[in-house]
């Protein structure tokens, strides 16, 4: 096994486009059988893509059985945003990806898509109305670290959704969905809105430290929805230490579980005071009466740095928000320690908060500022 890395942007790199380097995995005079393939991208200039389909290296050279181990769509650390966007290596399409296809596409398993800033402001009049989409060869596939923000429009018959599964998957796959922050994704006219959305799935899901905020849907009877799943009654879901705030709509839905045959193993969630009762992160729509949730939180408790239109930031501004030392501690796995800035909380002995930042404030001279690790 050995890793081939190749780079990506503008700036002498191997490749100058997302999708020019996805189109070389098969290629045997690059990879070999059991290769991890890593493509690297730079902040060069901004990506302009406008829909990556990752499915290569499962047949290298044309070969049956000569498959690579896993394929990684990373930035480089010095590209990498700062938790707030267009502040590192910038996805940001000027042209549309299809009603449905999404603007990142996982057609096999064992991808990783991380460290991404994918913007889709220049979408609202095209029929891009998906971020990043799970195809359902979907196996070990992890979505991490990732901000997915300003969708607006009506680009088709279906709302917006910042990540969406959109097959069932086998019963035994596996996907993870961590430390990502989505928002403002903003349906104009007679739809549903959704900031994660793995309902259909029938494996295990693991939704882990995403902070979701500002989900807005349009008509009288679509709904705001923070986070779906569990509509297959074979799926099981571990769903923690998320955060859903500012559902604007038809009765918000910060948590929907499609189900009451699947399984959520739910802990430390949090749904601000727009989401409808039935649907908040104690409840889920099926009334799980989870003591480990907040529910019913303001934005001043939750306390982001800015929620002002265009410039949010959506890191905690203060150690005083409900959100610190809220959190359960949820190991190491997949990375999920890892948090929108690039802190590992478990090196570092953090107890966890809920969502995607790790608030720090380190005492000096008396008094308190606060830190945001890359």
């Amino acid at each position: 096994m050995a890793t081939v890395t190749k780079t990506i942007g503008t700036s002498s790199r191997d490749y100058s486009t997302i999708v020019a380097w996805e189109a070389d995995l098969s290629d045997d005079s690059i990879y070999a059988d059991t290769n991890d393939a890593v493509g690297v991208m730079y902040a060069d200039s901004t990506f302009t893509d406008a829909t990556v389909t990752i499915n290569g290296g499962i047949s290298i050279g044309g070969s049956s059985g000569a498959d690579l181990d896993s394929v990684t769509l990373t930035v480089v650390a010095a590209s990498r945003h700062d938790g707030t966007a267009e502040s590192g290596a910038l996805l940001k399409p000027t042209a549309n990806s299809g009603h449905g296809n999404g603007i990142i596409r996982m057609d096999r398993d064992n991808i990783t898509v991380e460290w991404l800033d994918i913007s889709m402001d220049s979408l609202d009049a095209r029929n891009t109305n998906r971020c990043i989409v799970l195809t359902g060869t979907n196996d070990d596939n992890i979505i991490r670290n990732n901000l997915i923000h300003d969708k607006g429009g009506n680009p088709g018959s279906q709302g917006p959704a910042g990540i969406q599964a959109i097959a069932a998957g086998g019963s035994s796959d596996t996907i993870s969905i961590l430390n990502n922050i989505v928002y403002s994704i903003i349906e104009t006219s007679g739809d549903h809105t959704v900031g994660i959305n793995t309902s259909q799935w029938k494996g295990t899901t693991n939704i882990y430290n995403n902070t979701i905020y500002k989900i807005t849907s349009n008509g009288g009877t679509k709904y705001p929805y923070g986070i779906i799943f569990g509509s297959n009654s074979g799926a099981t879901i571990n769903i923690k230490n998320n955060m859903v705030a500012l559902l604007d709509g038809t009765q918000g839905r910060a948590y929907y579980k499609g189900s009451s045959s699947s399984t959520a193993n739910t802990a430390n969630n949090l749904s601000d005071d727009t989401s409808h009762a039935t649907y908040d992160a104690e409840d889920m729509a099926q009334s799980l009466n989870d003591a480990s949730s907040l529910i019913g939180k303001t934005l001043a408790e939750i306390s982001f740095v800015s929620t002002t239109v265009g410039s949010e930031d959506l890191h905690i501004g203060t150690a005083l928000s409900v959100c610190n030392m809220a959190g359960v501690d949820l190991g190491t796995t997949n990375g999920v320690d890892i948090d929108i800035n690039g802190r590992d909380r478990d090196a570092l002995g953090d107890t966890w908060a809920i969502g995607a930042h790790q608030f720090t404030a380190i005492a000096e001279n008396g008094s308190a500022f606060l830190l945001f690790l890359d």
